[in-house]
């Protein structure tokens, strides 16, 4: 499938080349084109393991760059939105990059599209995109609007994307939770698992990964959710270590 992904950050870049890692056509949209100029010559701009080889293995091939994000959507079936969105000052998420590409995408749409949001934002954020996209004329039926989170680690998010311990897919009908199935059908079927050049097995992966298929809300609030527990874990034991110092116990054994 040809897939657009908007932004080539740290979760674009990934998404980028792990997608065309499954076998698809990926363009990699940016306005730096600094950045640009590096990826294209092979330059890894973070600290990922295997992404150098992954980009290298697709780069020219599966893999390819543009500043131009409306000629990236026009060739393309699905069309990732990886932008920052950084806090703002009362600790908000700021969605002015999300509301850019989704004018600039509503712009573009000759055929059915699918726009997924897989940048961290708030909830209710799928039905903003799509209000956009409806008040700058692109005709209703002609996109869908779906969710899909990513839980990607520092250091690991290579094989995070690949073997991941869930695929959660936040769509509203199944037209387009059909096309999101078919973007990770090598990981959810398990055939990417069998190539010889798959990306090496970490520890304990669960394959194949189980989909979880959801609304965009439930989604949107999957991501929230997690990040939350996972914070959550980290005070607790915390405080399990403080009470272990206080009293002489080893928190390892705890």
């Amino acid at each position: 499938m040809q897939i657009a992904v908007v932004g080539s950050g740290y979760l674009g870049l990934v998404a980028g080349v792990c997608f065309s890692d499954l076998g698809h056509r990926v363009v990699l949209v940016d306005n730096d084109e600094c950045k640009l100029a590096a990826l294209k010559s092979g330059q890894v701009p973070i600290h990922e393991r295997f992404l150098p080889e992954l980009l290298q293995r697709h780069r020219g091939r599966r893999l390819s760059f543009c500043d131009d994000l409306q000629k990236a959507v026009r060739d393309s079936k699905a069309v990732f939105i990886t932008v920052g969105t950084p806090p703002t000052e009362q600790g908000d998420a700021d969605l002015s990059y999300v509301e850019s590409v989704a004018r600039s995408i509503s712009g573009a749409i000759n055929n059915y599209k699918v726009v997924v949001e897989k940048s961290t934002v708030t909830v209710y954020t799928s039905d903003w995109i799509r209000k956009i996209i409806l008040r700058n004329a692109a005709a209703p039926g002609s996109f869908d609007v779906a969710s899909n989170p990513e839980f990607l680690r520092e250091g690991t998010a290579v094989t995070d994307f690949l073997y991941p311990d869930r695929i959660v897919i936040g769509a509203d009908n199944e037209h387009s939770a059909a096309v999101l199935r078919e973007i990770y059908a090598p990981l959810i079927a398990g055939s990417y698992y069998l190539r010889q050049d798959a990306i090496p097995q970490p520890n304990c992966a669960r394959i194949p990964p189980p989909l979880i298929i959801t609304s965009t809300k439930s989604a949107e609030l999957i991501k929230h959710a997690s990040n939350a527990f996972l914070a959550m874990k980290i005070s607790f034991i915390n405080a399990v270590a403080s009470i272990c110092e206080s009293v002489g116990a080893d928190v390892s054994q705890v």
